[in-house]
């Protein structure tokens, strides 16, 4: 009788360990979402405002990055604005072929081509412009407001 509970309780131990192996793989498979994913690639959340809706990573490390719609957010007397379709190209502390976001330079509208870590600064180029941020002005990501008459 001793053997039947033993073989029981050797049972139900393996069955235990089966799901909790099985609940640490599905909890491994989880997509991160895109704030964590700038995170491997060395740039803070902030350099996309709150409420992504969806975003693609292609293998060749292009994305699409898809917002409620379109906006802006003022960074350090800059006023970024962000399309509701943004795409470009990722990899370790660079981002560029940037498509969707643009810098109001008092003139007019430029966008912004690429952005490029360098130690503790993030520099967006916009053309023949570069203007570089302290990265912990980006540390966490900003309200989007939304933004009126959106230029094309």
């Amino acid at each position: 009788m001793a053997k039947n509970h033993l073989l029981v309780l050797l049972v139900v131990a393996a069955s235990f360990a089966a799901s909790s192996a099985t609940l640490t793989k599905s909890n491994s498979n989880v997509t991160p979402t895109v704030y964590e994913l700038l995170a491997t690639y060395n740039f803070p959340p902030g350099i996309l405002p709150e409420g992504v809706q969806n975003y693609t990573l292609h293998s060749d490390h292009s994305f699409d990055v898809t917002l409620r719609g379109e906006c802006e957010i003022d960074v350090a007397g800059f006023t970024l604005r962000y399309e509701s379709t943004i795409h470009g190209s990722i990899q370790s502390m660079l981002i560029n072929r940037l498509e969707g976001v643009s810098v109001n330079l008092r003139i007019n509208q430029v966008g912004i081509n690429s952005v490029e870590r360098d130690g503790d600064q993030l520099k967006f180029h916009a053309g023949l412009i570069s203007k570089s941020f302290p990265v912990g002005s980006f540390a966490k990501s900003p309200r989007c407001n939304p933004s009126p008459g959106f230029p094309k």
